[in-house]
């Protein structure tokens, strides 16, 4: 991600928080978790003769969330999560893994979350939707790349004493690879470009403690 977005991610976190700093009700939470898969299929076999197929390896994840009440039951939050991983190259003609580079694979997203329970109900249900971006940091002599990402899921809060808990969470995390453009024709000779979009699917598992102030 290059110097200018990172500064305005930072600029827009900060003035997000001095306004909202004086109302109270923030949560923050260090959160460390596991993210399962990212398959990127490459179906074009004139562009990719050798390779049919990228694979995310499944690894570890850390990171934090920020989250400030907006209403009864609903918060919003700024979330960062960073993978240390690799990605793997399947071959088109016999099948073979092989390992390629070394990634990291950073989710800034902003998030709203809705707790269905009442707030005395221990412990608090929560589901989790938000949109973001992926940048993704080959560690080889390539380009980073940032794409669209967004997240469903949900989870459970849990608190010991009324400013200190434990937060578990589940979610399916998918960021956008690229569109492959292909021509749809009717029974009258119409045709028309449509759009096929390219995900890499995965999905995550977290926990963390929770620090109310």
């Amino acid at each position: 991600m290059n110097k200018g977005i990172r500064v305005l991610i930072v600029l827009s976190l900060l003035s997000a928080v001095s306004l909202l700093w004086g109302q109270g009700g923030f949560e923050l939470t260090p959160m460390v978790g596991y993210r399962f898969g990212g398959n990127i299929d490459l179906k074009d076999p004139v562009l990719n003769p050798n390779v049919r197929k990228l694979e995310i390896e499944s690894n570890s994840t850390y990171g934090v969330a920020l989250n400030h009440g907006v209403h009864d039951n609903v918060q919003v939050e700024f979330q960062w999560s960073r993978q240390d991983t690799h990605v793997n190259g399947v071959s088109r003609p016999n099948n073979t893994t092989t390992r390629l580079f070394g990634a990291y694979l950073d989710q800034y997203h902003f998030n709203f979350l809705l707790h269905p329970a009442d707030t005395g109900s221990h412990p608090h249900p929560f589901f989790v939707a938000g949109l973001g971006f992926t940048n993704f940091v080959p560690r080889a002599r390539l380009s980073d790349k940032t794409q669209f990402s967004f997240e469903l899921g949900g989870g459970l809060k849990y608190f010991f004493v009324p400013r200190v808990g434990l937060r578990l969470e589940a979610k399916w995390t998918p960021t956008h690879v690229k569109s492959n453009e292909e021509w749809f024709c009717n029974g009258f000779n119409q045709c028309f470009s449509v759009s096929d979009p390219i995900y890499a699917q995965q999905g995550e598992v977290s926990t963390g403690i929770i620090f109310r102030f």
